[in-house]
């Protein structure tokens, strides 16, 4: 049993503090032969209510619910107007889509958080209805996690009827498209364009005869707005009718410029948490066929630029695989089995190589093999994973290496090294979780076992904390693609203190991931309504109410738990 009172080491590292026997030092301070000492002054107890963390949430939602009705009101009252140039805002004017019918075709899409599967309890799945009993039993509450969260899996959309049908309309302005490559080379850090091909795609598309492809890549790059005005949403669901009706006309078959008409429609989708399995699959199956098909071999510089920006395109593909994997539960269509993946391997891009590890970690840890595996073996493949995730930590240069404990001042990164940084960190939240998987059939482990477990769960909430602080601290670093990277990273990162919290509600650091939980919520008031999607302001809505309710709920269970002790030690008198 760990002491009621960590040691200084202990505490100041938030991690586990075990003594074999009374007098002597701790396991840690042992085995870094370092005096373990009890000298830190006793601190002040917190109360474990937060009405004030609740109430600014609460007025963020309200705030957020203003913005989504004045948006909606704008689009009633918008009128269409008509214009003799085919520019940007004109096309928007003469779609057939009202912004109420733009909103009702979205309202389709789930909006549920994506999680993953990491979420256990002694081999019992939290988010399922069992879990969610356990939940209520630790808390004393009703826990509507289900308005959040998809349980037992996650609905994955696909198009609807309605989304391939409209007349086929006369393309945007060219200087309009030009201009919209332009600004995706100066602002994307996803490389779906090669500069040279995509503008003569572009002159494919307005030449005659048209190239389908061609014109499908064209209307996909009209889906890339910037502009978070009813109008422009507007005709950025026009552009993506569009698309789609060409690329039915065509069969979807293989083609360069589909597959880059296709990853733009898919990334631009996950933007907004809206997952369609249609494209994903079109695209991975795709992305197989060019490979297969381009010849190698070929001299011409042409087929050679296209060869190799189909490699940039498959791994684009591949990493999108593994993370939506990871983060919907739904097993990987590319696997390393089945591909080859030896320009992986030797990439000098580390976001290449980590996917690799995530693949790994899909197939050793969230198969449905993986479901039947014994303690022993879920701890052996959690350590083998850690080893391959500190091999490639290893691996990247000095000057972008991401770190378990990330800096105090992170402010004035570069978007791609934040990027990094937080991927590490979900990656080892993903392997170090399942350790929680342990104890299903046996809930006393042995004491070697028993050590193991410990380790990974100080990991995987050494992760969640850097990941919740390193958001705040980079924030004005990722300016308008801020809530993006909030809206994948931040919810698994408080979920993963929350768990621990509910199995240890009385531990020393349950007060102290509480507040950072309720610190990280300060996140949200720092981005502007105003500013985001109506989508977006959508799925903030559905992220604010998460967090709000993580922390009501964390808050009930460290309270419960100390009345039960109370009530414990006064029975003992």
């Amino acid at each position: 049993m760990p002491p009621r009172k960590a040691c200084d080491i202990c505490f100041k590292r938030k991690i586990q503090c075990s003594i074999p026997s009374p007098g002597v030092p701790c396991d840690w301070c042992s085995n870094q032969e370092i005096p373990c000492t009890f000298t830190r002054p006793p601190q002040k107890r917190k109360h474990a209510t937060t009405p004030d963390a609740v109430c600014v949430l609460s007025r963020r939602v309200e705030q957020l619910e203003a913005e989504l009705a004045r948006r909606n009101a704008e689009g009633q009252l918008a009128s269409p107007e008509s214009d003799a140039t085919r520019t940007e805002e004109s096309v928007a004017s003469q779609t057939d889509f009202s912004a109420q019918e733009v909103s009702e075709s979205e309202s389709g899409v789930p909006s549920s958080l994506q999680l993953g599967r990491s979420w256990y309890f002694r081999g019992m799945q939290l988010l399922s209805k069992k879990g969610q009993q356990w939940i209520e039993s630790k808390t004393g509450q009703t826990a509507p996690l289900k308005e959040y969260v998809a349980f037992d899996g996650v609905k994955v959309h696909t198009a609807s009827s309605q989304e391939n049908r409209g007349p086929a309309r006369t393309l945007p302005d060219k200087q309009a498209t030009n201009a919209i490559i332009d600004a995706f080379f100066k602002h994307s850090v996803h490389p779906v364009l090669d500069h040279t091909l995509i503008y003569a795609t572009v002159e494919e598309a307005y030449s005659l005869p048209k190239s389908l492809p061609a014109q499908a890549c064209v209307w996909a790059l009209h889906t890339w707005s910037d502009s978070p005005s009813t109008k422009a949403q507007t005709y950025e669901a026009e552009a993506v009718v569009q698309c789609r009706s060409l690329l039915e006309r065509m069969g979807w078959e293989p083609s360069l410029e589909a597959l880059q008409a296709i990853l733009l429609l898919v990334y631009r989708r996950l933007y907004f948490n809206m997952q369609d399995g249609l494209l994903h699959a079109a695209a991975c199956q795709m992305a197989c066929d060019l490979r297969n098909t381009l010849s190698p071999d070929s001299k011409d510089l042409g087929m050679v630029r296209k060869r190799r920006h189909l490699e940039v395109i498959f791994g684009l593909c591949y990493t999108l695989d593994k993370d939506i994997a990871l983060r919907s539960g739904q097993p990987p269509r590319l696997t390393e089995d089945y591909c080859d993946l030896a320009f992986i391997t030797e990439s000098d891009y580390p976001e290449l190589r980590l996917s690799l590890v995530k693949e790994r970690t899909c197939r050793l840890l969230y198969s449905q093999k993986a479901a039947k595996l014994s303690d022993g073996e879920i701890l052996q493949y959690i350590r083998q994973l850690d080893d391959e995730l500190e091999q490639w930590r290893l691996s990247v240069p000095m000057s972008i290496r991401p770190r378990l404990s990330t800096p105090d001042s992170a402010g004035g990164m570069d978007r791609q090294l934040i990027q990094l940084q937080l991927d590490y960190h979900c990656t080892l939240i993903s392997i170090h979780t399942m350790v929680r998987r342990c104890g299903a059939s046996n809930k006393e482990l042995p004491e070697d076992l028993h050590s193991v477990v410990h380790s990974s769960v100080d990991l995987s909430l050494e992760a969640g904390r850097s990941t919740l602080m390193f958001l705040k601290s980079t924030l004005s670093s990722l300016g308008e693609q801020a809530f993006r990277h909030i809206q994948w990273y931040s919810p698994v990162a408080a979920m993963a203190l929350f768990v621990d919290i509910l199995v240890h509600p009385l531990g020393d650091s349950a007060q102290a991931d509480l507040d950072t939980m309720k610190q990280s919520a300060g996140v949200f008031q720092n981005i502007p309504a105003s500013s985001l999607f109506h989508v977006e302001t959508q799925q903030m809505q559905t992220l604010s109410g998460f967090i709000m309710e993580l922390v009501r709920l964390a808050s009930c269970a460290i309270w419960k738990a100390r009345q039960a002790n109370m009530g414990w030690q006064h029975d003992t008198k």
